[in-house]
Formats: structure tokens, C-alpha cells, sequence
């Protein structure tokens, strides 16, 4: 959703540029900071204004150009390449941090990112290559040469001096890094102990040896849970001999860690990851994203119609207990998605583990118990309360009360289990826990609810409806 101030400002650019107005668009681009400028150019190219979006960009600070761009989404970014040309897209990339810089070029089409890159000087050409050679999910493409880096027999003034002369173009100097001789880290040290010792104070002194570090091999989902646990703004990315390579700072992990929520959410909503924004999302690709899913899930469905099929005999005998039959799958289906979103959360924040599925099972078989008295009983009550109404009349309504509410105890117990054991066990197999979603969960209680409502009909209505 746009701010109110980038909401007010949008249309009145619009009216600036098209007049030739460009110190007045300069000046009101003054009022936003770099997010909103941002979000500002891609309601521009939303509106087909993409000429005007050009303009707008062209007329700011060199200093805030690069800041702006590296706030836009992929789409965006592309489009402004395309207006403003090469040469000028090139500028501007230069001055991007190198890994906004990576990411940047590693969303653009081919034919573009290789002239973009081969039009780079050197050293950013350089960095950017390091960067883009680590695998697409990689700590090592999220992470940044740019940094400060210190010897461990320095005096806290060399250091000092250190920072000044290299801090200005660090991505932070919240941290400093302690290397040897061979680069290879051995601390880290943040910025205030070193800007309250006395200049002549070793470095050494100020070390404590304890550190955290990333592996540049890394999932990139590592570095979002040591961030978290360790409530650092940056870590140090090492590669496997233990020599520094990077940084990675808490922007780019919030990123990462938006995105894999983002992914979360949407398979267990049974869909593969958007990889735009819903609205920049085409409809072709839509379709791709959604259709698979649904169609895995139609095909599952059989299953429902082969239990039903086979159970025809009983539902003829017996018509009132088709009745019950979507209370039964949606206690099922709803008891089995929450217990899988539970753990599949869980999963992601490191707080259960595939070998303590033992203690999984054992909550979740204490717990979908005691939910299934719950929802048992209630559902005994529906059936006499149904039953008084005249709107299910039967000759055993007792009965068919305790035949409905059993085999809810049995199904909600049966969903806790499924759903918290299945994305356990998908993370062993090494796939991905967020594909036992909520609808694939559903669909697998419904036919397995039906069997379970079946045949406890069958065990107590022998002999009275059936």
C-alpha cells in the first residue's frame, strides 16, 4: 500500500515533469527518502508513465540514484534500464553496492545483464562476478565485500584511522573484523569499545575470541536464523578455509527472510512461490503458479469418490449418515492443516527437528485426544439437536450421535498426527516442508476421514441401520 505523502506527491510529479518543471520535481522528491522515491517511480510505470518515471529518476542526486534503484522491484528496475539506456543505467549500477548490485543483474535478461556487466570498470565487474559465482541461494550472494577490516597488533588509533579512511564506503562500521596476516578472521569488534579506548591501547585487548560466522556455502535461510538468534546488525561470511569474504547485514536478511515467509504462505496455501508482487504477476504465469497444485489436488479427490463408492451399500442402508459427512472431513481436514502449519513454522525457526518426531507424535496424540472429545461431543449434540428439529429424523439417534461423534475423536486424531508428522517427514527426505500445505493435508483427511467414519459406522450400526 502507497503512503499517503507518495500518494499526494504521484500525480503532481506527473503534472511537473509534463510541464518541464524539473527543479520543482527535483524539490519534491526532496521531501521522500529512498524507499518512498521508490515507490513513488513504480506507481509512475504502474500508470504507463514509464517516460515520466525516467525523468523523475534522472533529476536525482547521483548520491540518491543508486539508493532509489536498489529499492525498486525487478520489473522496475528493468524498465528504467531500458529509458534511460545503457550508458546511463550503467552509471548507475556502478555506484549500487556490489551485492544489491549482484542481485540486480542476476533478475535481468541475459542479453542485458551481459552488456551491463561487460560495460562495468573492472573492480565492480570483479566483485560482482565473485558475488554472482556462489550458488542462487547461497549466503554468498546475499553478502558484500565492503567492509572494514583490522590487524589484531594494531593500536585502537591505527585502527581508528583505519575506519576513516575505508569506513566511507563500508556497507556498515557497526562492526569491525579482526584478520591475521592471511586474511583468515579471528574476531570481531564492535565500534563503540573501539571509539571509548585510549588510542594507544592495542587491538588485542579490546578481543574476546567469541564470534559468530556464516559460511558463504550457506543456505541463505542460515543467515536470517543466526541474525535472528544472535540479534546481530552484520556477520562476517568465511569461506571454507576461514578467510573473510563478506558481510552480511540485517537489510539484506530481512529481504531474504521476507521472501521465504512469502514462500511459506503461498504453498501452504497450495500454489508454487509467486516471484513478483500479486498485482505484477501475469496471467499466464498465474495460471502456472496455481494450476498444477489444483489439479494434483482434483486427482487426489478420486480417492474420496473410490471410499464413497465403496461404502455405497451402507450410505443406502443407512441416508442420514451422508448427512454428517462434511462435518466429519472438515473436522479432519481443519485439525490436520493446523497441526501442519504449526510445525512447518516450527521447522523454519529451528525450534523442532526430524529426530524428535517421537515427542511430536506424543504431543499431538495427547492433544488432537483431547480436541477430539471436544469436538466429539459437540458433534453428538449436533445430531440429537438435528434430530429434534426434524431435520434428520432417525429411529437411533443416540446411535447415530455416538457413531458421529467417535468417529470425529478418531479422525481429529488421526489429523494431528498427519499433519505434524508429514512435514517432519518431507524435511528428512530434504524436500521442502511448506509442500504438505494446507489443501494437500485437507485432501489427504478427506479420504482417510471417510474410511474412519465408515467404519466406525459399521463396528456400532451393525445390526440396527445397517
Amino acid at each position: 500500500m502507497s503512503s499517503p505523502t507518495v500518494q499526494l506527491l504521484e500525480p503532481d510529479v506527473m503534472e511537473l515533469i509534463r510541464e518541464g518543471s524539473f527543479r520543482e520535481v527535483r524539490d519534491a522528491l526532496k521531501l521522500l527518502d529512498h524507499a518512498d522515491i521508490a515507490e513513488l517511480l513504480s506507481g509512475m510505470i504502474e500508470q504507463e508513465g514509464q517516460a515520466e518515471a525516467a525523468i523523475a529518476f534522472r533529476v536525482l542526486p547521483r548520491e540518491d540514484a543508486s539508493e532509489v534503484f536498489s529499492n525498486l522491484e525487478a520489473d522496475d528496475q528493468e524498465t528504467l534500464i531500458a529509458e534511460l539506456g545503457t550508458e546511463r543505467a550503467v552509471r548507475v549500477i556502478e555506484e549500487m553496492d556490489p551485492d544489491d548490485r549482484a542481485k540486480l543483474i542476476d533478475e535481468l535478461p541475459n542479453q542485458v545483464a551481459r552488456r551491463i556487466l561487460n560495460s562495468l570498470s573492472p573492480e565492480s565487474r570483479r566483485e560482482t562476478q565473485a558475488i554472482l559465482g556462489y550458488p542462487p541461494e547461497s549466503v554468498g550472494r546475499l553478502m558484500t565485500p565492503d567492509y572494514v577490516k583490522i590487524r589484531r597488533d594494531w593500536t585502537v588509533g591505527q585502527a581508528l584511522e583505519q575506519i576513516r579512511r575505508y569506513g566511507q564506503d563500508a556497507e556498515t562500521v557497526n562492526w569491525i573484523y579482526v584478520v591475521d596476516a592471511d586474511g583468515r578472521l579471528i574476531d570481531d569488534i564492535h565500534i563503540r569499545p573501539l571509539l571509548l579506548a585510549d588510542p594507544a591501547d592495542p587491538v588485542e585487548t579490546l578481543m574476546d575470541g567469541r564470534y559468530v560466522t556464516l559460511s558463504a556455502m550457506d543456505d541463505r535461510e542460515e543467515a536470517v536464523r543466526l541474525m535472528g538468534k544472535h540479534d546481530r546488525s552484520a556477520l562476517p561470511v568465511v569461506d571454507g578455509l576461514g578467510l573473510l569474504v563478506g558481510i552480511v547485514t540485517y537489510d539484506d536478511v530481512a529481504d531474504v527472510a521476507e521472501e521465504e515467509a512469502t514462500e511459506d504462505i503461498h504453498k501452504l496455501g497450495g500454489l508454487e512461490a509467486l516471484d513478483a508482487p500479486y498485482l505484477s504477476t501475469g496471467f499466464g504465469e498465474m495460471l502456472k503458479k496455481r494450476a498444477p497444485w489444483l489439479a494434483l489436488l482434483i486427482v487426489l479427490q478420486t480417492g474420496t469418490i473410490a471410499v464413497m463408492g465403496f461404502f455405497e451399500d451402507q450410505l443406502a442402508t443407512a441416508a442420514v449418515l451422508a448427512v454428517f459427512i462434511p462435518m466429519i472431513l472438515s473436522s479432519g481436514g481443519n485439525t490436520g492443516s493446523q497441526a501442519s502449519s504449526m510445525l512447518v513454522r516450527a521447522l523454519a525457526l529451528d525450534h523442532v527437528h526430524p529426530g524428535e518426531w517421537r515427542r511430536v507424535c506424543l504431543r499431538e496424540l495427547c492433544t488432537g485426544l483431547m480436541l477430539g472429545s471436544i469436538l466429539g461431543t459437540i458433534g453428538l449434540s449436533v445430531v440429537l439437536i438435528a434430530h429434534s428439529l426434524g431435520i434428520t429424523p432417525t429411529e437411533h439417534p443416540w446411535m447415530v450421535g455416538f457413531t458421529v461423534g467417535t468417529a470425529i475423536v478418531g479422525v481429529v486424531l488421526w489429523g494431528s498426527i498427519v499433519g505434524s508428522l508429514l512435514p517432519l517427514m518431507l524435511h528428512r527426505l530434504g524436500l521442502d516442508p511448506a509442500a504438505s500445505s494446507s489443501p494437500f493435508v485437507a485432501t489427504i483427511m478427506d479420504v482417510s476421514g471417510l474410511t474412519i467414519y465408515f467404519i466406525v459406522a459399521i463396528l456400532i450400526l451393525r445390526g440396527t441401520l445397517l
